[in-house]
């Protein structure tokens, strides 16, 4: 334990402390943060419209509403890029004191340059036109890569002074959209650069060349069960030493909201998802909490300590919630031995315990449910993503949870109780001489 509490501190910590500082790491974070408005807006609409039952969406179809709830996807998490385009763009600039909104603009306008403009129709003829798919899920990694190269350079030539001086006593409003003029000539330029030159490749264009190359691998490792298993481990390990885990879970941000994107146009077309696996995997690997500890506040409900009666009874609610900080540092679970294999470990085991069931049991799954706040409880999510047959997998690793919990808080809670008893013992025999 010390070991790794030592390795943690020398190599993890100043990587983790480092990863938190940066601007360009933070701002992807804090970019696709700032979709909430579009992705949870729509999140009613994505709900109703692929709720787990077949005769509920024959009836939607049947009364003519379904297209009306699809036309709303496709005008918010179908075209997803767009918005994280202008989104990563803006919080860069923004954390940098640049012009954010001409930032944004910009960042936006650079992905609409280099990625097709031309679609072929039935007679293979090119028609003028964005393709859907390259504004949602296929264009989401591209458009993270030209927002941010594209607040870089404005970043850069903004340091430089590059701005346009209008004279004094002109609007503040008309000062700032006029200031930006070169940066904004330089930034298109790039941009149309980007486009000819892997116009003269074979791949065409730079979103088909970044998703037949770097894109495949990332998306094939990054959206891989083993990768999901080792991110909620990490994340796990790095919470159990204080390292707070959206560290970790920051860079993942872009490669999550691929797969839902994508899972939902599958659903859409009537197709079988191609993250079903990878997304099932990683709700039975992360409900309640980091560490899952929620399988640890239902433990609690049997305690016969003072202390931890009176903890769950602030812990407990909220931790259905997915919100165990009360438990984390109120336990504490935090750099506490006894609880280390529980917490780093749990997740993994709920997860592969998942898959197996998988290879026997179909799930059937709605991936808009993913769109969810992290609050919303697991049973809740479970029901709505998948009806009975998730709801009930999700209770029977819950039980298996609190079994993974149950020994070592037996050690604890028996440990308080020994404490508390000691305490009274002590306070008696004062009361004693004081007598």
């Amino acid at each position: 334990m010390e070991t790794i509490e030592k390795f943690l501190n020398k190599f993890i910590s100043p990587i983790a402390q480092k990863m938190s500082e940066n601007d360009t790491i933070q701002s992807i974070a804090e970019g696709f943060m700032r979709t909430g408005p579009v992705t949870f807006g729509v999140c009613f609409f994505a709900i109703l419209a692929n709720l787990p039952f077949t005769c509920y969406a024959d009836w939607l179809k049947s009364i003519g509403i379904y297209d009306h709830m699809q036309a709303v996807l496709n005008a918010s998490l179908n075209i997803l890029a767009l918005y994280v385009s202008f989104s990563l763009a803006y919080s860069f600039a923004k954390r940098k004191n640049d012009n954010a909104l001409s930032c944004g603009f910009l960042g936006l306008l650079s992905f609409l340059v280099v990625i097709p403009q031309t679609v072929i129709g039935k007679d293979g003829v090119a028609i003028a036109a964005f393709q859907l798919d390259n504004l949602g899920g296929n264009g989401i990694l591209v458009a993270l890569i030209i927002s941010l190269l594209t607040a870089h350079i404005y970043h850069a030539l903004s340091k430089k002074g590059l701005k346009f001086k209008m004279p004094d006593g002109v609007p503040p409003m008309v000062s700032e959209s006029f200031e930006p003029i070169f940066i904004s000539m330089i930034v298109v330029l790039v941009a149309f650069a980007i486009r000819v030159g892997f116009g003269f490749t074979p791949y065409g264009d730079f979103l088909n060349f970044f998703s037949s190359t770097i894109g495949d691998v990332l998306i094939k490792v990054g959206l891989s069960v083993p990768t999901i298993l080792i991110l909620y481990f990490v994340a796990n390990l790095l919470w159990f030493f204080g390292i707070h885990p959206n560290t970790v879970y920051a860079p993942f941000v872009p490669l999550q909201m691929t797969l839902i994107v994508t899972n939902m146009k599958d659903l859409a077309a009537g197709e079988p998802l191609t993250y079903l696996t990878v997304a099932l995997v990683s709700m039975f690997a992360s409900f309640g909490g980091n560490g899952n500890t929620v399988g640890l506040a239902f433990c609690m409900l049997r305690a016969k300590s003072k202390r931890y009666k009176q903890l769950n009874k602030v812990a407990f609610i909220p931790n259905l919630f997915n919100i165990n900080e009360p438990m984390i540092f109120g336990f504490p679970l935090m750099l506490n031995p006894t609880f280390f294999i529980p917490m780093v470990f749990s997740s993994t085991i709920l997860g592969l315990l998942g898959l197996f069931a998988m290879q026997f049991i179909t799930f059937d799954f709605n991936p808009s449910m993913s769109l969810l706040p992290f609050t919303t409880p697991f049973f809740v999510r479970g029901f709505l993503a998948g009806g009975i047959k998730v709801l009930v997998m999700l209770l029977l690793l819950l039980v298996v949870n609190i079994i993974i919990y149950y020994p070592f808080f037996k050690i604890a809670d028996k440990k308080a109780c020994e404490e508390e008893q000691a305490a009274l013992e002590a306070e008696k025999g004062e009361l004693n001489e004081a007598q």
